[in-house]
């Protein structure tokens, strides 16, 4: 099926970034929802990726280079949707020359983003209860 990923704008993509975001990261992965909001909602760019008209997958680059908040619905996953957000969030990063991107990556996913490029950095820590590994990538 034909997936489309296109840079959101956060004013108007609001309800379906956090549709996918509530039913990812708050139901099933019982994030608390103070947790889940924070002050780079509004300064961030965010990135919707469509299976035919649905918004699936949601992404988001911030000012200080740091990729987060990527989720994937259930029942999109395992199709390469992630793998393609994740791509289209870094060449955006290049397109403004940012020299490297950064996340926090759940330590379940840590080979998911070394097979996207990204090194380990440093040891691991929590962040709402869910231990994370901190992760780099060249973008040069």
């Amino acid at each position: 099926m034909p997936v489309a990923i296109r840079l959101a704008d956060w004013d108007t993509d609001r309800d379906a970034i956090r549709s996918i975001r509530e039913a990812v990261f708050v139901q099933e992965q019982q994030v608390p929802v103070d947790l889940e909001w924070d002050d780079q909602e509004e300064t961030s760019q965010h990135f919707l990726a469509y299976r035919e008209t649905t918004p699936v997958a949601t992404g988001r680059l911030t000012q200080g280079g740091k990729i987060g908040r990527m989720a994937v619905q259930k029942s999109s996953r395992g199709c390469g949707i992630g793998a393609r957000l994740l791509q289209a969030i870094c060449e955006r990063a290049k397109e403004q020359n940012f020299q490297q991107v950064h996340l926090h990556a759940q330590q379940h996913a840590e080979g998911f983003y070394l097979q996207a490029g990204f090194e380990v950095e440093g040891d691991v820590f929590y962040e709402a209860g869910i231990p994370h590994i901190k992760m780099v990538r060249s973008l040069i």
